[in-house]
């Protein structure tokens, strides 16, 4: 099957934008631009969206599958593997909005219910978004007794579907489970802040 521009920009984009995530954070560690708690939760992060990556691909076509079929066989595990990327830059993400909007007083030393959240709020509103824009155009999700939809399709989403529970409930759980293991991190290296 022969992709449409877009749907090549989409290929192109994905696996792009998880490159330069892993060269970023690579540099900005090396650079000493990051402190070493933040390199570490990026890595935490990338492996806390491959649990229910992964756990999606091994729950088959009849809960997920593309929209398009990727050529090269990117559409399996390797869009799983970028995929699981961008969702540890979106956890870091929520760090640096955190970072950036409650001041710059020592942050990260114990749970704190701004921070926290700042990073659900952002956790759940970029999956929102994110189900907007490529349900439908890059994978779909199928309404399930277990994955029911709980947001009908709106104006202008690809999607005859709407958004269901799942994707939107991971969002929900994660944040919790990330602040708790950056906090974890923060601790054992005695950092929080960002390097100047």
């Amino acid at each position: 099957m022969q992709l449409l521009p877009i749907q090549y920009v989409f290929m192109v984009g994905d696996f792009s934008v998880a490159a330069i995530l892993v060269l970023y954070f690579v540099w900005a560690y090396t650079n000493e631009k990051i402190p070493k708690a933040y390199f570490y939760a990026f890595w935490v992060g990338c492996l806390i969206g491959a649990v229910w990556e992964f756990a999606f691909l091994f729950l088959g076509p009849d809960f997920l599958h593309a929209a398009v079929e990727w050529p090269f066989g990117l559409s399996g595990w390797p869009k799983k593997v970028s995929h699981s990327i961008w969702d540890g830059g979106v956890f870091m993400a929520g760090v640096y909005l955190c970072n950036r909007f409650l001041g710059s007083e020592s942050r990260f030393t114990s749970w704190n219910w701004s921070e926290y959240g700042i990073m659900a709020l952002w956790g759940i509103g970029q999956e929102l978004f994110v189900e907007y824009i490529f349900a439908g155009r890059v994978w779909v999700y199928s309404p399930l007794p277990w994955n029911p939809v709980i947001i009908p399709p709106l104006p202008g989403m690809a999607s005859d579907i709407g958004m269901t529970l799942i994707p939107q409930a991971t969002w929900i759980i994660a944040p919790i489970v990330f602040y708790f293991i950056f906090l974890k991190l923060v601790h054992r290296f005695k950092e929080s802040g960002l390097r100047e």
